[in-house]
């Protein structure tokens, strides 16, 4: 009986927590290529306005995408044409989002 209340509690927090076994040092690696990939894209002139993505893949953490949103949201972020492709097609499964000024909003 003990085992089994381990196994649903361990299921109950893999649920809770979005089913990502993601640690904290990979959330903080991908924040950090994240805001190196804005920086980039700054100096190329990117236009933020209508939240683009901006990276389908991170180089070192090819499971991420890197997405511009805004915070609140707007509908224009909802819209797919301006969301990371690799995500919304399974290739990619996690993201980071910035605003347009570069700001995390957040991981997931």
């Amino acid at each position: 009986m003990p085992r089994i209340l381990l196994v649903i509690c361990v299921l109950v927090s893999f649920v809770a927590c979005g089913g990502s076994s993601v640690s904290q040092d990979e959330r903080t690696q991908a924040v950090r290529m994240a805001q190196a990939a804005y920086a980039t894209a700054k100096e190329h002139g990117t236009d933020f306005t209508n939240g683009p993505c901006i990276a389908e893949q991170l180089q070192k953490l090819p499971d991420w995408s890197v997405d511009v949103a805004h915070d609140p949201r707007e509908d224009v972020d909802n819209q797919p044409a301006n969301q990371c492709r690799a995500y919304r097609q399974g290739k990619t499964h996690h993201f980071v989002e910035l605003d347009p000024a570069g700001n995390l909003i957040r991981t997931r």
